[in-house]
């Protein structure tokens, strides 16, 4: 559901596969306490959450639905994402440090170019050790990329700072 929040505030959208700790993430850049499992719903309807971001001010969080949910639907629901978001919109696309990158992953990162959507990775999930392979993919693709970790708490404010710098400043 896009709301008058999307003409207001910038909207920061998070994109990623089923478990790639999506939700977490969001949950720690938003300073939260919950577990990912705490919100079940999120798993086929898309939250928005207006949250502060210092320096930048106010902005929307949208906790999109899984990617590879649902692999009748997955073409659609991947569609019904990349349509919703916007030119001054910012995407987070979410991978897990120990798998490469998908099909589905490859297409999202193309479309977010040529639309010209201001996007980065956050490669999540580093204690368990990061694959070359991910990493290679994302430097083949000219992907900017953080390393992270929701567990550990690793680079959330890295990833948060970088994001305040890189969000499209013309107010809509």
């Amino acid at each position: 559901m896009i709301t008058s929040a999307k003409s207001e505030r910038k909207r920061i959208v998070f994109i990623g596969r089923n478990n790639v700790g999506k939700s977490s993430l969001i949950n720690a850049f938003l300073g939260a306490t919950c577990k990912a499992d705490e919100y079940e719903a999120t798993k086929t309807l898309s939250r928005e959450i207006t949250t502060e971001l210092p320096p930048y001010g106010r902005v929307v969080i949208v906790d999109t639905s899984p990617i590879d949910e649902l692999s009748n639907q997955k073409q659609e629901r991947i569609n019904n994402t990349l349509t919703a978001i916007s030119p001054n919109d910012f995407v987070v696309v979410v991978l897990d440090a120990r798998q490469g990158l998908s099909a589905d992953e490859k297409k999202i990162f193309h479309y977010l170019k040529n639309a010209v959507i201001h996007f980065l990775a956050a490669v999540n999930k580093i204690e368990f050790g990061i694959n070359s392979e991910l990493i290679n993919g994302l430097r083949a693709l000219n992907i900017v990329h953080f390393e992270i970790s929701c567990k550990e708490n690793v680079g959330i404010d890295a990833l948060k700072s970088r994001i305040t710098r890189l969000l499209p400043m013309e107010q809509i």
